[in-house]
């Protein structure tokens, strides 16, 4: 996102809309924080919130956000003052000399150090990320806490927990060496107004940045009518959607006297509605099954021709036009990465890995086909469920349609058609890796990586809000050899 105005256009706004909607951070970053652009970060949070319909926080969390966004860039001045003042910030006797007029001079010449800041490369980052039904928030700034100002920010926060009124904080708190030192403790006592305790807010250093992090629960009641929703509306779904251009084309095929089985096999690869067909009725056999190659062999050629069939009751046959096409390009796109990817990975090895990850990648997202793929009857019927939450149907609807609800959508799906509980979590959860458990993430991420590659190209995501630690797992640290891959892939695909 960028610094050159305090208002979101319309481009931005999508940005952190997308964000959301994939689970992924949006961050805004400044050198000097001007007010402009501490406006600007504002407005950023408070369209985050609105979306997640959390607009009840911002009163909040506006003070909350000013009061940390001020303290990191405090930080960032106090590093280029004491460099200035050929002080060392880490040494107890030149931080004590250093404190004693940082306060008058740097106020005096505020302009002066914050452009020695931007010199010095010291920034300020606001980072939101929506986690399932929680929303992470985080400043960052990259001057690492020395052990005066941790200790310091430690009885702040265990002070906090004497009062319960702001009155009484005002007038038995005071810190004249910097500042009131206020804001750490007013923080804590106002996220305990919404329900919240210091568990909900913690700060602290890595090698090369200090993190301030505020942990909010979104609105239960909305998140709960949602899930509620999913599973009804997953009930309503006895049938796969297929396109029917895309149906005629493998119907075609099967129709012939002798069924070329390698035909077939290209063909219903390529669309993932038509695998997941053929694997529901392959399920019935083997309820292990987990590849096409293995499901063609498992049907007759009678039984492939009933299942490409107009007559087929497990068909729910649709129209296309663009957005359900591309749907089905992202998936084929997704497992070609996922393929790939498997095959290049350094300490995983599976029984027909690649074949796995093909199929896996293939369905990986299809609760966002079923979510696009909604008749009138069942759009409906959704919105009578949630007329039922009187006073948040409007909301729970909208957190539904936005695609937070097509995670929960894929697991609750996947099952239904037959897959084990641990094959459907894993077509589930691929952006919400902080659920699982080590052996799950060495697949999942892989699934991560691959939506990630689709989503980037699409023009959905950009580069820093992709995992660090599975770019890692893949050896890429810039942005130019992530497209490399990616246009590596392409050339062979």
């Amino acid at each position: 996102m960028t610094e050159f105005d305090q208002h979101l256009n319309d481009v931005e706004r999508q940005k952190v809309i997308n964000a959301i909607k994939l689970q992924l951070p949006i961050e805004v970053t400044s050198y000097t924080l001007s007010r402009n652009m501490e406006a600007y970060f504002r407005g950023v949070e408070e369209v985050f919130l609105e979306v997640c319909h959390q607009e009840y926080l911002k009163e909040y969390l506006n003070f909350c956000l000013g009061e940390l966004l001020t303290n990191a860039k405090k930080a960032n001045t106090k590093r280029v003052y004491f460099k200035e003042k050929g002080l060392d910030i880490n040494n107890a006797e030149d931080y004590a000399k250093g404190m004693e007029r940082f306060k008058e001079d740097t106020f005096d010449a505020i302009d002066h150090y914050l452009e020695l800041q931007k010199k010095e490369g010291l920034y300020v980052k606001l980072s939101l990320q929506l986690k399932v039904d929680q929303i992470l928030i985080e400043i960052k700034n990259n001057s690492v806490l020395t052990t005066f100002e941790e200790e310091r920010i430690k009885n702040k926060i265990q002070t906090a927990q004497q009062y319960n009124d702001m009155d009484d904080v005002v007038s038995n708190v005071l810190d004249q060496s910097e500042g009131a030192g206020l804001g750490i403790i007013i923080i804590i006592l106002m996220l305990q107004k919404v329900g919240l305790s210091k568990k909900n807010f913690k700060i602290f250093s890595t090698d090369t940045e200090t993190i301030t992090q505020m942990i909010l629960p979104c609105d239960r009641r909305i998140f709960a009518g949602v899930e509620i929703i999913s599973y009804e509306y997953i009930n309503l779904q006895n049938k796969i959607p297929v396109l029917k251009n895309h149906f005629e084309s493998t119907e075609q095929i099967v129709a012939d006297t002798v069924i070329d089985r390698n035909k077939l096999l290209k063909d219903i690869r390529s669309d993932s509605s038509l695998s997941l067909l053929i694997l529901k009725y392959a399920l019935e056999k083997d309820k292990k099954c987990f590849s096409i190659p293995a499901a063609l062999n498992l049907l007759s050629d009678e039984e492939l021709r009933f299942i490409f069939s107009d007559s087929n009751p497990s068909c729910d046959f649709l129209d296309t036009d663009d957005e359900r096409e591309k749907l089905l390009e992202h998936a084929e796109k997704v497992a070609y990465y996922s393929y790939n990817l498997y095959k290049n990975a350094r300490d995983l090895k599976l029984d027909d890995g690649e074949e796995y990850f093909y199929l896996s990648g293939l369905f990986n997202n299809f609760g966002r086909i079923l979510l696009k793929t909604a008749t009138e009857e069942q759009k409906q019927y959704i919105q009578d469920l949630s007329n039922q939450y009187e006073g948040l149907s409007d909301k729970i609807l909208d957190v539904f349609k936005l695609g937070n609800a097509s995670n929960y959508l894929s697991l609750i799906y996947m099952k239904k058609c037959g897959f084990s509980e641990e094959t459907a979590v894993k077509l589930s959860t691929w952006n919400t890796l902080h659920l699982l458990t080590a052996e799950e993430k060495k697949e999942v991420q892989i699934l991560y990586l691959a939506e990630i590659m689709a989503y980037y190209e699409e023009g959905l995501v950009d580069f820093y809000q992709i995992d660090k630690e599975v770019l890692s797992e893949y050896q890429i640290q810039t942005e130019e050899q992530f497209k490399a891959i990616i246009k590596k892939l392409n050339d062979s695909f």
